[in-house]
């Protein structure tokens, strides 16, 4: 193309090439991956440093994956910057923090199934769902390419346990609660896979005129991932006055325990 033909109006328009789009999961999903298009965290760092970039023409974006955050990728960023790629291969989007202790209750950030809560509506919660590859429900074993069914179900417990500490906790803040589930009905509609998923949920209120005894409530919830349902479902549970709670659990365990001694001391 000659130079009068760039500076025309009627010159053809440069094809600008396409990023490759790669989607990086933990290195448990690795049953999730398919030819380039989805790696694992060392899948791509061990691709980055076999030179497989050095001459590819265009940019790559990664995204990411279930199990990948602040540490994961470091890893491929330092593979990415030993090889001088850090202009052309980079991670699109910044990363997601995991819920803290003080709103989803779980000891060890691993656990954290849950990531960006908001408010969307009166009584309207949305999360991210957000699976470390070392979360307890994945301990034992992964099947197949799909995340187990008891990570939905786990998700959808911190969701009712955030709901409650962002929405209602803050009303009486003197008062130390103790929450529970009463009933839990979840119909799964798909597979869910370690890519990027949302939850939400609605929650209606059924008694919460007597915060010093017990506050009782129902949920709606959702799970979708890529504009697809994976599961729905309702949870019933109740906020008791933590010291009142205290007392009835240990009457009950006595009780328990001494059903099963029978007569001995």
């Amino acid at each position: 193309m000659t130079i009068p033909e760039l500076l025309s109006d009627t010159a053809p328009a440069l094809r600008v090439p396409q990023p490759q789009r790669i989607m990086v999961v933990a290195d448990r999903f690795a049953g999730f991956t398919h030819g380039d298009r989805v790696q694992t965290v060392s899948g791509m760092a061990s691709q980055i440093d076999k030179g497989r970039f050095d001459d590819a023409p265009g940019d790559v974006r990664l995204l990411t994956g279930q199990g990948v955050g602040a540490f994961e990728r470091a890893y491929v960023e330092a593979a990415i910057a030993r090889h001088g790629l850090t202009d052309r291969i980079r991670f699109d989007g910044e990363d997601i923090e995991p819920l803290g202790r003080d709103v989803v209750h779980k000891h060890d950030v691993d656990n954290v199934l849950l990531a960006r809560l908001r408010r969307t509506g009166a009584h309207v919660y949305a999360a991210d769902i957000r699976v470390h590859g070392h979360n307890e429900m994945l301990a034992d074993h992964q099947s197949g390419e799909h995340v187990q069914g008891m990570v939905i179900v786990e998700a959808a417990r911190q969701l009712f346990l955030a709901a409650f500490e962002s929405g209602y906790r803050d009303r009486w803040p003197l008062t130390n609660f103790y929450l529970v589930w009463n009933s839990v009905r979840l119909t799964f509609d798909n597979f869910l896979f370690p890519v990027p998923a949302q939850i939400t949920c609605t929650v209606r209120e059924l008694s919460i005129d007597k915060p010093d005894r017990q506050l009782d409530f129902e949920l709606e919830l959702e799970l979708v991932q890529g504009g697809k349902r994976v599961a729905h479902g309702e949870i019933g549970f109740s906020a008791f006055n933590n010291e009142k709670i205290a007392v009835m659990e240990r009457r009950k365990a006595e009780k328990a325990a001494k059903v099963h001694l029978g007569g001995l001391e």
